[in-house]
Parts: structure tokens; sequence; C-alpha cells
């Protein structure tokens, strides 16, 4: 039955086949960068993993060996009822959460056996088919942090399928001492939706003395009300108090970092796609060829209707590549995220793929900040139901501005959300992950935002 092989050998039962070589390929290859084989045997329930050394490592199967292949396990059903935390050895923190499995853990001089099964519970978490399987949705039609098993239990706020993933390579490690495995190197990518690139310029003056009076009387902000004033006069973008990429820039390129500037191409939902501007706009065009000619980079926020609409989303791509195209603007590749983060398993993954983008950075929670797929890596994503791997690859948002400091979200005070973001940067640091930071250019307006936004920069750089 077995063979010895000078590659890990991983046999794996003969049913589910897509997904558990989705999920192989992504914990052996894209994380650990290991080179292995893929077995699939007939009569078998668990995975064995056979090391170059003959010794082996038994991951007990506690999720798809309960199904006949093809059966729909997309169900609400399916998703635990609890989840408990098991101490071992093996493991990075004081214990590790158990989505699937039990914690039993076999140790012996040649064979390790481990209840954890570490694919089914990291599959869960990177695929999001809870998000699939569960319908709770927000006011905006998405699905809350508080709906999440992960915030259920505690565990949003740690990246367990990096957990998983050391666990895994240390039980092998302990089994195979001459294995070698891929270093990752912790990064920081800023990330800035462009909902709003000006907020007086194009504003009319209704709008404008009703925001300035809500700067004296609620904001008590004169500075912030004269700067509103100035901008309407002159009829200058310049002094618009939204227009903060310069300082974006100029405190990126301070610490040695590149921000992404997210654009919308295209308003399918009136004022809540922003202040409705027109990405051919000279002034818009400007700002653009500023950003890529100091070395940042371009990306799509496409609009709040469009995370269903597969012709949209290649619509709204398509225009933003071309208004690239005419302004010289050249990317080796191309991502950005929905906006207000709506988002839906599988179809705003596959409107992505089916555009031509590369890459996107869409999932975290709006409602509370965390690792919503389990992991700080970037990682090749998974259609649950064509059931292939796609060529998208999604960056995990970590932090949202508007989640930290929201009313109806965490609203954090100032001191608590620096620890929360630290704690969150330390957790990519130990993987090292990337930390990806969404910060709005107009949540800028206000110096105690801009004070927020520096030392942040500061704590993840």
């Amino acid at each position: 039955m077995y063979e010895k092989n000078d590659k890990i050998a991983i046999y794996v039962p003969n049913c589910f086949v897509p997904e558990i070589t989705y999920i192989i390929n992504i914990l052996f290859g894209e994380f650990l960068g290991l080179d292995y084989l893929i077995k699939i045997e007939s009569n078998m329930k668990d995975y064995e993993i056979h090391l170059p050394n003959g010794n082996k490592l038994v991951i007990e199967n506690h999720f798809f060996s309960h199904f006949e292949d093809g059966l729909n396990y997309l169900n609400e059903a399916y998703i635990p009822k609890t989840v408990i935390f098991a101490k071992n050895n093996f493991i990075l923190e004081g214990d590790i959460p158990v989505i699937y499995g039990s914690d039993r853990l076999e140790i012996g001089n040649s064979k390790i056996i481990c209840g954890i099964d570490i694919f089914a519970s990291s599959f869960f978490m990177l695929t999001r088919w809870e998000e699939h399987a569960n319908k709770t949705r927000d006011n905006y039609d998405r699905f809350p942090a508080w709906a999440s098993l992960a915030l259920k239990y505690n565990f949003l706020e740690r990246p367990i399928v990096n957990e998983y993933v050391e666990m895994l390579w240390k039980t092998m490690k302990y089994l195979c001492p001459g294995l070698g495995r891929k270093q990752h190197i912790y990064k920081v990518l800023l990330t800035h939706d462009v909902d709003n690139p000006f907020m007086v310029y194009d504003q009319g003056w209704y709008q404008l003395f009703r925001n300035i009076g809500s700067d004296l009387l609620k904001r008590r902000n004169l500075n912030l009300a004269i700067q509103r004033a100035t901008c309407k006069i002159r009829n200058d973008p310049k002094f618009d108090p939204a227009n903060t990429f310069d300082f974006i820039m100029d405190l990126s390129e301070k610490h040695g970092l590149r921000s992404e500037f997210y654009f919308i191409t295209n308003h399918t939902a009136g004022s809540l796609d922003g202040s409705g501007y027109s990405i051919e706009s000279p002034q818009i065009r400007s700002l653009m060829r500023r950003i890529y000619d100091r070395g940042h980079y371009i990306g799509l926020h496409a609009s709040y209707n469009s995370f269903r609409n597969s012709q949209q989303t290649k619509k709204e791509f398509e225009k933003l590549v071309m208004v690239a195209e005419k302004l010289g603007i050249k990317q080796d590749s191309w991502g950005g995220r929905q906006h207000y983060l709506r988002w839906e398993n599988p179809t705003t993954w596959q409107n992505w793929e089916d555009a031509g983008l590369d890459y996107d950075s869409t999932l975290t929670f709006a409602d509370y900040a965390g690792f919503r797929t389990g992991t700080c890596y970037k990682y090749p994503v998974f259609n649950i139901l064509t059931r292939k791997t796609l060529q998208l690859h999604e960056k995990p948002l970590i932090v949202m501005d508007g989640t930290l400091f929201g009313q109806n979200y965490m609203n954090l005070r100032i001191e608590d959300a620096l620890r929360y973001v630290e704690h969150l940067s330390k957790c990519c640091r130990l993987f090292g992950g990337t930390f990806v930071l969404l910060w709005h250019n107009s949540y800028l307006i206000e110096q105690w935002q801009k004070h927020v936004y520096q030392e942040i920069i500061k704590i993840v750089s």
C-alpha cells in the first residue's frame, strides 16, 4: 500500500478530494513550502503523513469522513456547537482551539496520532464556508463577527490557522528533525479606500454650512471650519480637509512602506458609494498619477452593489485599468476591496477572479477587528460551490479604522485601540505574516485622527 519517498507522502481518503487537496496545498505548499506528494487511497479514513525518514504522523479525520463524497456539507447544522481548547507540547500558545476533532495526542518514537482535525479546521476558516451556511446578516447584508464561531469562542483575535500550521510543523519536525521549511518575514500593508477624495470641493453650500456648524458646535474644531470655508471660497481641492493623500504617502515613506489606494469607478448605490466622484475627472486623474509617481499603488474599490454582480465588477475593473493606461500607470498585479466590506461566499471571490483581478483584501469583520480567515498570510482562495481553487489570492484585512472607533462597532477609547492594534500586530510578527490596515483618507480630517494613525504606524512598523 505504501512506498518509500524522498518527499513527504500524504495519504488521504478517496472522498472530498478537491477540498482535501486544496487545504493540503495551502498548509504544506503555500505556508510551509514543503516538497510533498498527495496519494489518494480507497478504504482509508484518516490522513497519514509519511515523512522521508519513515516516521508517520496521523491526523484524525473528524469532518469529511462523516459525509459521502458529493453530499452537501454546507449546512449550518455542521458548524460546531462548541469549541474545545487543547493543550500539548507542540503548540505556541497555552492552548489551541479545536474546531473539529479532539484533544487526543499520542506520541511514539516513530508515530504521532493527532486528534485535532487540522485540515478540516483550517478549511473551515480559510474558505469561510461558515458564512455560506449561516444566513445571519447585518443591516448592510454582511455576515457579522458576533455570529461567527471565532468571536463566540474568543479566538477571532488569534490567527488560528497559523497556529495549526506551527503545531503541524513541530510534530513533523519531532518525527523527522532534518526537515526544512519556508521562512516568512513580517510585513505591513497600508491600504486606503477612497470613498470621499474631497468633502468640500465638490459639495453644495447648504451642506457646507451644516458641516461648519457641526465643526463649531459639536466638534469644537475652529481650524476645520476655517479649512472648509477656505476650500470652498478658493474652489481649490488642495485645501480640502479630506485631501490627506500627501500626508498618508509622506508617513508611509518615512517608515519605508508603500500605500495602496482603492478607487471607486462606478457608483451603483447613490450616496452609499461615497461622494460620487468621477475617476475620469482631472482632479482624480492627477491624484492617481501623483500616487503612482511616488511609488505607491492603485487598486479597485468595488461599488456597494457590485458584490453579487459579476458583470458590474468586471465593468468597474476595466474602467480602472483603462484610466490607468491613459495615465501611463503600469502595475504587475491588481487588487482592492469591496465597498462597505460587502462580501458573499463564494460569489464575490468568483466575480473578482472572472474580472481578472489578482487579489482581494476585503475579509475582516466590520464590527470587530481580527483574523476573520484565521490567518495573516496571503493565500489562493477556494470556490466552495464549484469545488475549485481560484487564481485569486486573499490578503486578509486585519484592522479597519471605523471598526475600532465606530459607536456601533468596537467603540474603543484611543489607548485601548492602540493596545488592541499592538496585540494583533504582534500576532502577525510571531508568524512572519502581513499586517493589513485600512485607513480612509477621510478619517484623517481631525488632529486626533492623524495622531492615532501616526501612532498606529509606529506600532505596526
